[in-house]
């Protein structure tokens, strides 16, 4: 089942949570276009669309061609003070043919040019499912006649082979690499290496959630398809089902009247007043007549995603700063770049902090001035204690015998 609501509703294969009619909104813009040199028919059609958290729609729009040719310019309004995601589809006779994924925008009030969005040869991949198989995610990709398996960085095509149930697919030219689908989940040969049992990824109207705070101790977690409810440390309990999202000017909602509880999500740097911890939301949790106030979402999702640029390691200026990185690429492991050297190792992340484990590298010798600066960044996140994240959104690690910042990364 594909992630995107893009892709949803270019397949039709279930309704979307679209945004409730506010007056407060802001303007998303721009154009599409692609690079190959090919005219658009009169019948071309492209939808764009913006998504917001748990799976719901901020908004969207429809162009039609009627002789027009790319850059095609599209406007659309979206709830202010939410971040979002905008996709986009170009359709010619009926199927796709141009896509584009996932481009960010921020939260705010100002009207939004996303410039020209340039998208790409509709792929397999662009249908992709998501699978985890222990700890690594992969993803196969069905079009048409065409498949695909991402994994561990490598794109290998696939072919279908006759199955009993299930859809079964062999590698086109690695016949040791097997793909064999049954509802959500499957089971993957990667090049001879049988992976852990493989589970599809929820989509994100179904994904895991959680809510919390300290004084008088509450929590909601939301499951795939219950809401749990604990406060007063456990002297109130609820289990409802899970309500869809509404989607508010600045604010996510989850009405729960069967508990006489709503939870109001508001993104923005929230910490956790008894640790500190940083996480990505503020949550508020109305229950009865009382307003509890606390946390929300994964801390692990503000070191995830894009790669990080380290920019300071302590007072001394750094050498070819470009060269040195950091990337979260899975929960519990690290990959990087000292400016001479790669790493590899893992992290913990626990309630009250951070922690890195023994990192490995490559062995390349460097000029001195390099090394040295290796070795004061292995050093540095080897006293890492906890992290924080800056006003200007850069991640602050944290730790040594004065409490200091150990490390500054941000993405560029």
């Amino acid at each position: 089942m594909p992630r995107s609501i893009l892709l949803a509703s270019m397949l039709a294969l279930f309704p979307v949570i679209a945004v409730q009619a506010q007056d407060t909104t802001r303007q998303v813009s721009g154009t599409l276009g692609y690079m190959q040199r090919i005219a658009l028919p009169p019948d071309a059609r492209a939808l764009v669309v913006a998504e917001g958290r748990f799976g719901s729609m901020l908004g969207e729009t429809t162009i039609n061609a009627d002789g027009k040719q790319v850059p095609l310019g599209f406007s659309m309004n979206v709830p202010s003070d939410l971040s979002g995601r905008v996709s986009a589809v170009i359709r010619v006779h009926g199927q796709p043919r141009w896509v584009l994924r996932d481009l960010a925008f921020g939260a705010g009030d100002a009207p939004v040019d996303m410039g020209t969005l340039i998208l790409e040869p509709v792929t397999p991949l662009a249908f992709a499912t998501e699978f985890t198989c222990g700890d690594i995610t992969v993803s196969v990709g069905v079009f048409n006649k065409e498949a695909v398996l991402r994994a561990e960085g490598r794109d290998i095509p696939l072919e279908p082979v006759v199955s009993a149930s299930g859809a079964r697919y062999q590698g086109t030219k690695d016949r040791d690499t097997e793909v064999w689908m049954k509802g959500d989940s499957a089971m993957i040969r990667l090049e001879g290496r049988d992976l852990p049992e493989c589970r599809e990824v929820p989509p994100p109207r179904e994904q895991p959630y959680r809510a919390g705070g300290n004084e008088p101790g509450w929590m909601v977690m939301l499951n795939a398809e219950t809401a749990e409810i604990s406060a007063d440390y456990g002297e109130i309990t609820h289990s409802v089902t899970r309500p869809d999202v509404q989607v508010l000017p600045g604010s996510y909602v989850f009405d729960m009247p069967k508990a006489d509880a709503r939870l109001t999500i508001r993104e923005g740097i929230c910490r956790d007043d008894a640790t500190g911890m940083p996480h990505p939301d503020a949550a508020t949790l109305r229950l009865g007549e009382r307003e509890l106030r606390g946390c929300g979402g994964s801390p692990e999702d503000l070191l995830t995603g894009p790669v990080w640029q380290v920019r300071a390691i302590g007072e001394p200026e750094l050498i070819e700063p470009d060269r040195l990185s950091l990337n979260f690429i899975a929960p519990g492991r690290v990959a990087g770049s000292t400016g001479c050297n790669r790493l590899v190792g893992d992290y913990t992340l626990t309630g009250e902090g951070l922690q890195f484990g023994a990192m490995g590298s490559t062995m390349m010798a460097c000029p001195e001035p390099l090394m040295e600066q290796e070795r004061r960044m292995i050093d540095a996140l080897e006293q890492v204690v906890r992290f924080d994240i800056a006003e200007d959104g850069a991640l602050l690690l944290i730790g040594g015998p004065d409490n200091r910042v150990m490390i500054e990364v941000a993405r560029p």
